[in-house]
């Protein structure tokens, strides 16, 4: 074998061993989060977190520090409450507008590929597994603060996506902030190997075990995405990709079981954060809130259950000459005994008084109100909370108020996984042949999504609350002055409010539209008051015609006044 041969030979497993050391490093940095994601897994998600792939598909029970059941229920209503309120399959949450271009948006040929395009997008997220990955990706960001999700090409589906459990995976960010880097633990069966990468690519060990009938053996796997440090714009292969995709058996040897080398046009996953703070790339979120309030929920609920059992079951204390004797306990029970030593023979250990349960509950209704204030869940039941007395109109407001508070998260949302889901998907179609060709006058173009889900109207409807005041406020001056409306630019205040509250562009009409309906209007006014004035004339020749004067008409009388001769 060539020397040019032995380093082809060699350059994997070089390769493997540098891909293991930066996997420890960033196993090693990660490991101070561990501890706060085990808590709160505890506490609030204890399915949403695996930090040994061992733990894969056995049924272990993670559910023994929880006895009151409002963390799991506010991290629940939380992740239902995003997915209804920010991509609903229900309803449109986005469409397509073009960078910087409004005018070139409006032509009916862009309106119409746009539309199709949106079309497309649509049938993609509903056809896949995407919404249900979304479900699952809120369901660990609010508890965990971060979560990961990859998206891939699928044969079958078009699309596939994968929500990673939080502690099996180590992110790594560029200079930007965003993530670029993942290197995610998991834990294969030898046939799902054999599957994906072939018989020959296994080590030499997990080829002995599938000869032995071991096939359904779990393997410890690695999958590494990460930046192509030698990207070639138009290369064949892994080198004009530009991020790499790395998988191999953690446990084989240097010299083999690396599985496959490949990589992606863009990067894959999808990794928000709730909110980070500077250089982190973990973020944190409500569940780092809320654990000290968990914690506490689960000690109180512990102690009501205690205090409870000590007044129905207390303890006792006997008399020593009672130790022979046949005591019942028993509801009913008849005990009879020589002597009672100063009345009694026995009594309760401990005397508990009853008003301690409410003080308890008190604590706990406390707990529980704060739990789902960190969640805000007063945010997402609020219809169904409301006070009957309250109007639609204030309903209204006091939602868009609260949907506020999620401002600066929403924004963080749009930016690491919105935005880069969507452009995802776009690619994945355009490879796949299912977008229409662009019409010409978008060549060069930048397409951009724009949200209009129920939640991204709610950070417009300060606008909405400015147009309807100032509407209201012009009206009642043009009760004293009609003049000052002249100042308001009422198509301007309709197509503002309109984009506001996300409203479909065909139900609104273009410029255009709106200029021609006008001048058909005053021509019609003009024709009808043309219309009117004819009417009146014949009325008025009518009227004279018909009214006498001296035995003539009035009519007659103006005529014969009008060929009488003219005096000299």
């Amino acid at each position: 074998m060539s020397t040019s041969q032995n380093e082809a030979a060699s350059g994997p497993q070089t390769k493997k061993q540098l891909l293991k050391q930066r996997h420890e490093a960033l196993k090693t940095e990660r490991a101070t989060w561990l501890d706060h994601w085990r808590e709160i897994a505890e506490h609030m998600r204890p399915r949403g977190f695996r930090e040994y792939r061992s733990d894969a598909n056995r049924g272990t029970k993670k559910h023994s520090k929880i006895i009151n059941f409002t963390p799991l229920e506010a991290a629940r209503t939380l992740a239902s409450g995003m997915m209804t309120g920010i991509t609903s399959p229900a309803r449109p949450w986005f469409r397509l507008a073009i960078v910087g271009s409004p005018d070139v948006g409006s032509s009916p040929g862009v309106k119409a590929w746009l539309s199709d395009v949106e079309k497309v997008q649509r049938e993609s997220l509903a056809r896949s597994n995407l919404y249900n990955g979304l479900h699952l990706m809120y369901a660990d960001l609010g508890p965990f603060g971060v979560t990961a999700m990859l998206i891939e090409p699928d044969d079958e589906d078009g699309v596939r996506c994968y929500v990673f459990p939080v502690g099996s995976y180590c992110l790594a960010a560029g200079p930007r902030g965003n993530v670029d880097t993942i290197y995610r633990e998991v834990s294969l069966t030898i046939s799902q190997m054999v599957e994906l990468f072939g018989e020959e690519k296994l080590s030499e060990s997990t080829r002995n075990l599938k000869a032995a009938g071991k096939v359904d053996t779990r393997i410890d796997v690695v999958h590494a995405i990460y930046p192509n440090p030698n990207f070639q714009e138009g290369a064949l292969g892994p080198l004009g990709k530009k991020w790499l995709s790395d998988w191999w058996e953690e446990k084989s040897g240097a010299e083999e079981g690396f599985l496959r080398e490949s990589g992606f046009a863009a990067f894959p996953l999808l990794a928000p954060r709730w909110q980070r703070t500077g250089e982190d790339v973990y973020g944190w979120g409500p569940g780092f809130d809320a654990l000290g309030d968990c914690k506490a929920l689960q000690l109180f609920e512990r102690r009501t259950a205690q205090a409870v059992d000590k007044i129905v079951n207390p303890p006792m204390v006997a008399s020593t000459a009672a130790r022979n004797s046949p005591l019942s306990l028993l509801p009913g029970g008849v005990n009879f005994i020589d002597s009672l030593g100063q009345g009694q023979a026995m009594r309760p250990a401990v005397d508990i008084n009853a008003n301690v349960i409410t003080v308890l509950n008190g604590e706990k209704a406390a707990l529980e109100n704060r739990i789902r204030k960190a969640f805000y869940a007063h945010l997402w039941l609020l219809i169904t909370e409301q006070n009957g007395d309250m109007t639609a109109t204030e309903v209204d407001e006091r939602k868009e108020e609260k949907l506020q508070q999620l401002g600066a998260v929403l924004e963080a949302l749009n930016d690491e996984a919105l935005d880069p889901l969507l452009d995802l998907l776009f690619d994945i179609n355009l490879e796949a042949g299912r977008i229409p060709p662009a019409p010409p006058e978008l060549e060069g173009r930048e397409l951009k999504p724009e949200y209009i889900s129920i939640m991204a109207a709610a950070q417009k409807a300060l606008s909405i609350t400015g147009i309807e005041r100032f509407a209201t406020f012009v009206g009642n001056l043009a009760k004293l002055d009609e003049s000052v409306l002249d100042k308001a630019d009422f198509d301007q205040m309709a197509d503002e409010f309109a984009d506001a509250i996300g409203l479909p562009p065909g139900c609104t009409r273009t410029d255009e539209q709106v200029e021609e309906r006008r001048k058909q209007r005053a021509q019609a006014q003009q024709q009808a008051a043309a219309d009117a004035q004819q009417q009146q004339q014949a009325e008025t020749a009518q009227t004279l015609a018909e009214t006498p004067t001296d035995g003539k008409t009035v009519l007659n009388t103006v005529l014969s006044g009008m060929n009488a001769p003219v005096p000299r």
